[in-house]
């Protein structure tokens, strides 16, 4: 007891531990006050660089134990490990080789008959026979090339004559000699394979008929892929998660008679942050709120305290779990009565966590820095603000081109504001 007592006087964040305890404690209620390292630790979630250290076995010892130690008290990280583990596994597996080692060749002796011949150079008349035995096949060759290369410049300075030509036509229909040496195919450049040029910031990128897309060499091969067919077709795909995350009737969760006060953001979208920061406007009158968050089954994953009326705002003290699809309300008090928005008879404040596959997808491509590329990945995904903003500085570069404008038009038709 001695000890702990040392140990309280001398750290001042354990002595603030136990005095909130002491303020806390009801009556004779049992003294309970813990400094084992689970209680500690136990909001120290990890975040992106942390699961790449974990992954690439780069952390130190310190670091290695506080996250072993948080993974046995949390619910969720773990399940962000095993999910980025699994990943990298997947992309290893992906990216290795589609063929086999070279086989090293056996240092058996396979042809005797060689070795026997070997013994020749033993033996000087026969070593001397074989040098001019090779002196001699090198003057034939060399003579043979010099004879072939005499026929074919002979060849060409004759005109060719046809023989059923008479002697007063047979001038038109000599053949001249090619002037100079004879363009190949892949030398001789074919601008006409080029359906569409766009300007980017690092360049241009052009596909041709056949879907090959040039410029985005830092792209990975399905990606440009994805590109060819959304430029071939002029199309972007509506994506599947805009329909789960749409306008949809809730549940009865107030009065029907209340006017609920507008949520903000996240709306009906998909986010990169899991700790995602909540908004909403303030209702008038209102002297607190308070903000209750659920996952797609309905189960209830996080509420706020009771906040100021001042504060329309309020992030996640936790990390959310990549992937997952949630949705919130806040209950503001007036008059000592509830409101609860969205009302019973508005949608449901939806958004998606952006799944980690994705998230270093968009890394990449970040650092390619093509808006072409990224307004495609945005749109597949379902961030459809974030792809807006990127089809805008491809029409800008790209004024006059009538594809960048479809493509503007089309992720717009998908958010509702055909502008």
């Amino acid at each position: 007891m001695s000890a702990n007592a040392q140990h309280l006087a001398g750290c001042e964040t354990c002595h603030r531990q136990f005095t909130v305890m002491l303020r806390t404690r009801r009556c004779s209620a049992p003294l309970k006050f813990t400094v084992a390292p689970e209680f500690w630790f136990r909001h120290e979630h990890l975040d992106y660089e942390q699961l790449v250290g974990l992954a690439d076995n780069k952390l130190d010892a310190t670091d290695r134990e506080i996250i072993d130690i948080h993974l046995k008290v949390c619910a969720s990280c773990p399940e962000d490990v095993r999910s980025f583990l699994a990943f990298r596994e997947q992309l290893a597996r992906e990216t290795q080789p589609g063929y086999a080692p070279d086989k090293p060749q056996p240092t058996g002796e396979k042809f005797p008959w060689f070795a026997s011949w070997l013994g020749l150079g033993w033996k000087p008349v026969y070593g001397a026979a074989l040098v001019v035995i090779g002196i001699a096949i090198v003057i034939g060759v060399v003579l043979f090339l010099n004879h072939t290369d005499k026929q074919q410049a002979q060849q060409r300075l004759n005109p060719q004559v046809s023989p059923s030509s008479s002697p007063d036509n047979r001038a038109a229909t000599v053949q001249s000699p090619p002037v100079g040496p004879k363009e190949s195919p892949k030398e001789k450049p074919n601008s006409a394979e080029a359906i569409l040029v766009l300007n980017e910031r690092g360049g241009k990128v052009t596909i041709d008929k056949s879907g090959n897309v040039s410029g985005l060499d830092d792209v990975s091969a399905p990606t440009r892929e994805e590109i060819a067919k959304v430029l071939l077709s002029e199309k972007l795909g509506q994506p599947a998660i805009l329909k789960q995350l749409g306008a949809q009737e809730g549940s009865l969760r107030g009065s029907k008679n209340a006017s609920p006060f507008k949520l903000i953001s996240p709306s009906r979208t998909v986010i990169v942050t899991d700790r995602p920061t909540l908004k909403w406007e303030k209702a008038p009158g209102a002297s607190s709120y308070r903000v209750y968050v659920n996952d797609f089954p309905g189960h209830e994953v996080a509420r706020s305290e009771e906040l100021s009326s001042q504060l329309t705002t309020w992030t996640f003290p936790k990390a959310l779990k990549r992937g997952e699809v949630y949705d919130w309300t806040v209950v503001a008090v007036v008059d000592g009565k509830e409101i609860v928005s969205p009302g019973p008879s508005s949608p449901e404040m939806k958004f998606q966590v952006l799944p980690i596959r994705d998230v270093q997808q968009l890394r990449h491509l970040k650092k390619t820095r093509s808006h072409l590329a990224l307004g495609i990945f945005y749109t597949k995904v379902g961030m459809t603000d974030a792809a807006e903003r990127e089809f805008q500085e491809l029409v800008r570069l790209n004024p006059d081109n009538r594809l960048a404008r479809k493509l503007l038009r089309s992720v717009r038709l998908m958010q509702g504001t055909p502008r």
